[in-house]
Formats: structure tokens, C-alpha cells, sequence
């Protein structure tokens, strides 16, 4: 393996690891799913005693790991908050949690869980992820199922049901929203604090003409899904992609992704002529992390692989000179 493509590698790994830890509460908040397997175990043994075609079907193999696997890795918890004390039941478990989900972000089974919602609907897409058919692939299955639930169980423990696992947990000095709609809500602030950033950023360049800055703004509001008209299927999934570079990773992500798109830009030649540190000189005041800039451009072949894997949606809306 050539040194770009292992750095594109662990970066692109390191990404999804982050991504992971950083929505763990919706992402591994699955306790609806535990129900909907629940119910498609009892409807297909009812349907089907003994019927060897039930190892064919892929949600009720989903089903029953994830609901068979439940509790050894309840067991497995407990054991392992034995000599805990009460007030730092939570600080541990969070602590737990990120080591699990950073072994977890290494699964190649595990690349696509970050699409996971606790719905009917989510999961039984999922499912054909794993390759239940592969015999040698059994035991990759098994850990994967060992620590999904693992996380999981943690998740459920920090935010509120401590008690249902006989655990006695201090949620008193714990400040997290309450409801699944005010994370929802939490988390759309924070995305239209970035954007409006971004706006600022596109006012500061010095665009080869003065209705370039308006056009970008309107594109950065279309590439982020705050258009008029709102992205579906492959341009929300790269709308989501970008997203992610924006909040999640090492540094500043939006002065890093920002410096990356002016790279971008000037390639087109949207900005007027200058030099990577002049541009970053325009755009912040400084000339730190200008080298982000030459990343960004297309025609140097040294684009970031996140930024890279959204280039058609930001060739799908990018302004015209």
C-alpha cells in the first residue's frame, strides 16, 4: 500500500470512528429496534417452525444475533462496573463507550452504521450488511453483535436508564436534553451556527467579481440542504457527507473544510489570482493552515478523501463565472 492510500485509509477510518462517538446517543439508542426483532423472531417461528429457510432471511438473522447476543453483554457490563462507585458510574461508562466504539469504527461489517436510526425501517436496511451466508466470516459476526450490543447498553446507561440494568447512576450533574427532539433541535442550531460561518467566510474573498460572493452563499446553502429546494437520495447522502466534515475530526473542521473549499474555488477561478497564504490572509486575518488550501484544489491530486467523495455535489451547484 503506497503512502497516499494508507494516509486516505486512516483518515477516512479515523472520520467514521469520530462521526460514531460523536452521535453515539442517536446512533446506538436502538431500544425501539430491540423491540420491532423481537417481534419478527416470534412472527417468523410462528410462521415457521424448524424452517431451515429462516437462515436465508437477513432481517430475521439480524434479528436474532442482536437479540440473542443482548444479554451476555448485559452480563458482560455488569461485571465490569463491579468496584464502581456511584459518582463515577457515568464518567466510566462514557469512557467505555468511546473505547468500544473506536474498536467498533474498525469493523468493515460496521462501515455504514453511522445511517442507523431507531425506526422500523433502518435496521432491516442494515442487515444486508452482514454476511450471514459466509460461514468463515461467523466469528466477525459474532464480535460485531458482542460489541454493538456492548455499546448500545452504555448508551442506554448515560442517557437515563441506568436504573432498568440495576445500576444506580448520579444523573444529577449530567446536562443533556431529554427528549430525541430537543437533541434533534440541539443539533440544527449548531449546524445553522456553521453555516452562518461559512456565509461570513464567502463575504471576506476577493472574488473575481462582486456578484461571485452572492452566488456562493447561495450554493453553500443548496449543498447544505438549507435551499429552496431541499437535496434527495444521492445529493442529501453527499449533503450529509459534507456535514461531516464540517463537524467531526481533529482542529477547526470548519476553518479546515472552508480552506479546502476556497482551494476549491480557486481552481475554478472564482478568486482573484493570489497566492494560498495571501487567499487564507483574506479569509481569516492569518496565514495558518494555508497549505489546506493547495489540498483542496482538484487539479493538484492531493484532495482530502472526505472532501473528494463530495466533489459532484459541489460540481453540481458550483457558480458559473
Amino acid at each position: 500500500m503506497t503512502s497516499n492510500l494508507y494516509n486516505h485509509y486512516t483518515e477516512a477510518r479515523q472520520q467514521r470512528m469520530e462521526r460514531l462517538q460523536t452521535d453515539a446517543d442517536s446512533l446506538f439508542s436502538i431500544r425501539r429496534v430491540r423491540e420491532f426483532c423481537q417481534g419478527v423472531i416470534a412472527s417468523c417461528n410462528n410462521q415457521a417452525s424448524l424452517d431451515t429457510s429462516l437462515s436465508e432471511n437477513i432481517e430475521y438473522c439480524f434479528a436474532l444475533n442482536l437479540i440473542t447476543t443482548f444479554d451476555p453483554a448485559k452480563q458482560k457490563i455488569i461485571v465490569w462496573s463491579r468496584g464502581c462507585q456511584r459518582d463515577y458510574l457515568l464518567q466510566e461508562a462514557f469512557e467505555e463507550r468511546e473505547i468500544s466504539i473506536e474498536r467498533f469504527s474498525q469493523m468493515k461489517i460496521a462501515s455504514r452504521w453511522y445511517q442507523m436510526k431507531d425506526d422500523d425501517q433502518a435496521w432491516r436496511i442494515f442487515a444486508h450488511n452482514i454476511p450471514f451466508g459466509e460461514a468463515d466470516r461467523s466469528k466477525e459476526i459474532t464480535v460485531f453483535f458482542d460489541t454493538l450490543n456492548r455499546i448500545c447498553i452504555l448508551t442506554d446507561i448515560l442517557t437515563g436508564h441506568a436504573a432498568e440494568y440495576g445500576f444506580d447512576a448520579d444523573y444529577s450533574k449530567v446536562q443533556q436534553p431529554s427528549k430525541v427532539e430537543d437533541r434533534w433541535n440541539v443539533g440544527q442550531s449548531a449546524r445553522q451556527h456553521i453555516l452562518d460561518q461559512l456565509l461570513d467566510f464567502a463575504d471576506n474573498g476577493d472574488w473575481v467579481d462582486d456578484e461571485i460572493a452572492d452566488k456562493v452563499k447561495v450554493m453553500l446553502k443548496t449543498i447544505l440542504g438549507q435551499g429552496e429546494t431541499p437535496l434527495v437520495g444521492k445529493e442529501g447522502e453527499l449533503s450529509e457527507g459534507l456535514w461531516q466534515l464540517l463537524e467531526s475530526g481533529r482542529g477547526d473542521r470548519v476553518r479546515v473544510t472552508w480552506q479546502n473549499m476556497v482551494g476549491y474555488f480557486d481552481d475554478r477561478g472564482l478568486l482573484k489570482i493570489k497566492s494560498a497564504p495571501m487567499l487564507n490572509m483574506d479569509f481569516f486575518g492569518d496565514k495558518e493552515g494555508s497549505d489546506n488550501i493547495n489540498k483542496g484544489r482538484p487539479s493538484r491530486g492531493n484532495m482530502p478523501t472526505g472532501l473528494s467523495e463530495v466533489l459532484p455535489l459541489l460540481d453540481a451547484y458550483v457558480p458559473q463565472k
